[in-house]
């Protein structure tokens, strides 16, 4: 019976142990699936920020692209439309010119 009673008290300590083991264990095991999960979830935040960043440049390209057409495009009407101008008008449009270049002498000169 003693055998019995200290068979039970000798396995005591290793109850404590396997237990507190277990719970070493189990916390362990928390926070690394809290790791990973924080983790995982910066990982799709910067993906988020790295599409969300590609679109916003494309866009922005797109934008940049589309006004120089429309800036190119509306030089070259003005042009075609000022040779046309002097075409039908020669003798005023030399003096246009000639009356602009008074103008632009006078305020240099002054």
């Amino acid at each position: 019976m003693t055998d019995m009673k200290d068979t039970k008290v000798k396995d005591v300590p290793n109850k404590i142990g396997n237990s507190a083991r277990e719970g070493a264990q189990g916390a362990t095991n928390s926070v690394s699936d809290f790791a990973n999960e924080a983790k995982d979830r910066v990982s799709q935040w910067a993906s988020d920020a790295t599409d969300t960043a590609r679109q916003a440049f494309e866009t922005t390209t797109d934008a940049a692209k589309q006004a120089f057409d429309t800036t190119t495009d509306t030089i070259s009407n003005f042009g075609g439309e000022m040779t046309n101008m002097v075409k039908r008008y020669p003798i005023q449009a030399v003096l246009v010119g000639f009356g602009v270049g008074l103008l632009i002498g006078r305020t240099v000169r002054t």
